[in-house]
């Protein structure tokens, strides 16, 4: 049923959650999950970073990023699935909801409730919510157990 699933991870409990429930239908599916940190550089328009990105909160962001993946990849790994690991740099939002989905033949994007705070959520608003409204393919979103 689904052959790809998109699992992007912001290092949030609820993006740890998403990929457990990723990793259940994987087995299930037999479905190739691809595992995606966005680093987000759309509030930049400066410096000579990544698309203006000031290099040191590059170098930040890239270093955190790569940690998200780490700890991922601990959990994927031994769980008989087939799996991939990527970094991009944009809008996590039109990333996430368009432009990973269709470049990658996604099935289904497995997205946590939301990672961010509710002060981010108020004044930007939620990457799980704009992927609901606006992806191109199937969205699952999983809440946090408490």
């Amino acid at each position: 049923m689904y052959e790809h699933i998109l699992v992007p991870l912001d290092g949030s409990r609820n993006s740890k959650q998403a990929l457990d429930e990723a990793i259940k239908l994987a087995k299930q599916f037999g479905s190739k999950l691809s595992l995606l940190t966005v680093i987000n550089n759309t509030n930049f328009y400066y410096g000579t970073g990544a698309a203006g990105m000031p290099p040191s909160m590059y170098d930040d962001q890239k270093d955190m990023a790569q940690k998200i993946l780490d700890d991922a990849k601990k959990d994927v790994e031994g769980q008989g699935v087939d799996y991939e690991l990527s970094t991009d740099i944009g809008n996590p939002k039109n990333i996430i909801a368009h432009i990973y989905p269709d470049q990658h033949d996604i099935d289904l994007i497995v997205i946590g409730k939301s990672g961010v705070d509710a002060l981010n959520r108020l004044l930007i608003g939620s990457t799980t919510a704009y992927v609901v409204r606006n992806a191109t393919t199937k969205v699952l979103v999983v809440n946090t157990k408490d």
